[in-house]
């Protein structure tokens, strides 16, 4: 009987590990991308803010940053972090505290709202500096082809602006 209850568990087991995807990105936690900036990582922070709610943000993790071209130009060219919008953990991010806050329906994690101007819209993929200035932010569901052609493009506009603060 134990036999047979463990290996139903480990069958179950390995379904659903073979039903998960493996990230193609390398999502970073924003004090990881912090300390990476910190020790001189010149590349600006590609922000994922989502919630778990969010259907568009759980149609970009599949569709979007599935796709291995957009995954290997995030990879090469961003640090690329992962933000719950709605995380109740305290996040340290450029020698500051940021909290959890009751807002709304479910609370709100206060990074968050400093990333995005207080325009909470999900997804939303903000590009922050490494003084922690959101540069630029791009709302809403992208298929991959057009979402890549669109980081593309303002990854060269990042960089006239990276040599303009030098």
């Amino acid at each position: 009987m134990r036999f047979g209850l463990a290996f139903i568990l480990l069958f179950l087991s390995f379904l659903s590990a073979w039903g998960q995807e493996k990230d193609l990105i390398t999502w970073n936690s924003i004090q990881k991308a912090d300390s990476l900036q910190l020790n001189g990582d010149s590349r600006f922070l590609l922000v994922d803010v989502f919630t778990d709610w969010c259907g568009p943000c759980k149609l970009m993790d599949k569709n979007t940053f599935h796709n291995e071209k957009v995954a290997q130009f995030i990879n090469e060219n961003f640090i690329p972090v992962k933000l719950n919008a709605e995380s109740k953990l305290n996040i340290s991010f450029k020698g500051k505290e940021y909290k959890w806050v009751n807002y709304g329906r479910s609370g709100l994690q206060s990074l968050a709202y400093v990333i995005l101007g207080g325009n909470l819209i999900y997804p939303s993929i903000a590009f922050v500096d490494n003084k922690g200035q959101t540069i630029t932010i791009i709302n809403g569901y992208f298929q991959a082809e057009e979402f890549l052609k669109i980081i593309q493009d303002l990854k060269i506009e990042l960089e006239k602006y990276q040599v303009k603060e030098q």
